[in-house]
């Protein structure tokens, strides 16, 4: 009878433990040093995609082509993955992205004798809470271009790039042609919608890998590797015209709005963006002088 009431005790036990585990935020998996689970809460069941019919003790491969078959997500890799904790009998700490655009934090736990233990705690917000912090870093708040901080951080990884590797980079300055008279006739609301507007034909215009910046003002610069001569004028060409077209809503009527371009540019160990975009200021100005709404080559200065 003492034994009976044991098992009873202890079953009552373990069914308390299994509760209480479900009851947690995190999820949470045993597998043996058999490869067998042998453990896990409902969280993690949901985060892996478990199915309810999986039995304790079921083994890794065993998952693995269940899930392979139903066609859901697959937690055998991510559980696989954990077993280099028990063979090398150290901690595993990585993040793994989950069904749902959910990122999981996961901790897996060396058993003495074999085995491994495995936290998984969902840390989606706190990525996108990061995300958020970093761009408010590195992100102009006006036009979401990158900030001027974080143009010239990238600006020098350029720089470095085409000193290894021997490419070319053209840089180029952009202004908003007349942009006080603007603010004084339309308010600065609508100064603000024009700068918006600006960035949105930037982003339309360059490229992926082009450098795009608010480096002050009504002023934006541009790093384009890679990009010739040729090209850059090309592309200054496509943005000053798109601008010249676009049309911006205000209270006051309708706004039209040009820019004036400078551009320069260096090749492999010559690139060093500070005097680069010294010239490509230079040029602004020169285009500026010579009337406005257009763009202007370094070399073309007189």
């Amino acid at each position: 009878m003492a034994e009976t009431n044991s098992d009873i005790v202890a079953q009552e036990n373990w069914e308390l433990i299994i509760e209480s585990l479900d009851r947690l935020s995190e999820g949470i998996t045993i597998i043996d040093s058999n490869d067998k689970l042998v453990l896990y809460n409902m969280r993690a069941a949901e985060y892996l995609g478990i199915a309810d019919d999986i039995n304790v003790g079921a083994s890794l491969n065993e998952l693995v082509g269940i899930q392979e078959k139903d066609g859901k997500v697959d937690p055998g890799s991510l559980l696989m993955q954990q077993l280099d904790a028990s063979r090398e009998n150290k901690p595993q700490f990585f993040e793994r992205e989950i069904e749902g655009d959910r990122i999981l934090s996961v901790r897996a736990n060396p058993i003495p004798g074999g085995g491994v233990i495995t936290l998984y705690t969902d840390i989606t917000e706190r990525k996108a809470f990061e995300r958020r912090l970093i761009g408010m870093a590195t992100r102009d708040e006006l036009t979401g271009l990158i900030n001027r901080r974080e143009f010239f951080t990238l600006a020098h990884h350029e720089e470095e790039r085409a000193k290894r590797e021997g490419h070319i980079v053209s840089v180029m300055m952009v202004d908003a042609d007349y942009f006080k008279k603007i603010n004084d006739t339309y308010g600065h609301a609508a100064g603000d919608d024009v700068l918006r507007n600006l960035a949105d034909n930037c982003r339309s215009i360059f490229r992926k890998t082009d450098v795009v910046g608010r480096y002050g003002g009504e002023e934006f610069s541009v790093i384009l590797p890679g990009a010739q001569v040729d090209m850059a004028k090309v592309i200054a060409e496509r943005l000053r015209k798109a601008v010249e077209e676009s049309v911006v809503k205000s209270d006051k009527g309708d706004i039209t709005y040009t820019v004036s371009i400078g551009i320069a540019s260096d090749i492999g160990r010559e690139v060093k963006i500070e005097e680069i975009l010294d010239r490509a200021d230079r040029a602004l100005y020169t285009a500026k002088a010579q009337g406005r709404n257009r763009a202007i080559f370094d070399t073309e200065i007189p």
